[in-house]
């Protein structure tokens, strides 16, 4: 009898061993499909900054001289490193004086950027009359929007800064010189 199980056990594992083996080959067959592709580099790339060449001349610096004066007034653009801050001075001399700035904002890189209002930077003493006005001393510094919400690779928005002499300065000195920066904010358009 117990040869009889061996034989029985014996039959049923060779089953078991049959029964993988052809699950086995079943599985590792081989599928092979045969095309065509070309694969492309898209490279993806971030570059939004001012244009840093633009700093001088008219269209970038228009001054206007205030009524009855002798002296113009001046105004520089300055910009850090990486051309995401703009250093803006303006000298102005009497009550009128007005200097108008154009930033231009560049899309260098590949991906679209949508662009929110700039950072007006303060410093103690002066008065924030809103995130894009401020008075330093006699001089108000007003910033616009950029004038696109977003500019795709390849485009350009600008910007402008006017400092002009407060027309109710309580004393005027002879000159009267201030700057504030402004630092330009983007970020990846949606898509």
């Amino acid at each position: 009898m117990e040869s009889k199980h061996k034989n029985v056990l014996i039959v049923a594992l060779v089953a078991v061993v049959l029964v993988m083996a052809v699950g086995y080959a079943a599985f590792a067959q081989t599928l092979t499909i045969n095309s065509k592709a070309t694969v492309t580099e898209q490279s993806q790339n971030w570059n939004v900054h001012y244009d840093t060449t633009k700093k001088t001349g008219a269209g970038v610096v228009d001054a206007t001289t205030g009524t009855g004066g002798t002296t113009a007034p001046l105004g520089t653009i300055g910009y850090d490193g990486t051309g995401q801050t703009a250093t803006i001075n303006a000298t102005l001399n009497q009550p009128g004086d007005k200097v108008k700035f154009t930033l231009t904002i560049k899309n260098d890189g590949t991906i679209n950027a949508s662009l929110a209002d700039p950072v007006v930077a303060t410093v103690e003493g002066d008065e924030n009359v809103d995130p894009l006005i401020v008075k330093k001393g006699n001089i108000i510094f007003t910033v616009t929007r950029p004038s696109e919400a977003a500019i795709a690779g390849g485009e350009e928005a600008t910007m402008t800064v006017t400092a002009e002499f407060d027309n109710n300065a309580q004393s005027v000195g002879t000159t009267t010189e201030s700057s504030i920066t402004v630092t330009t904010i983007a970020t990846q358009a949606a898509a």
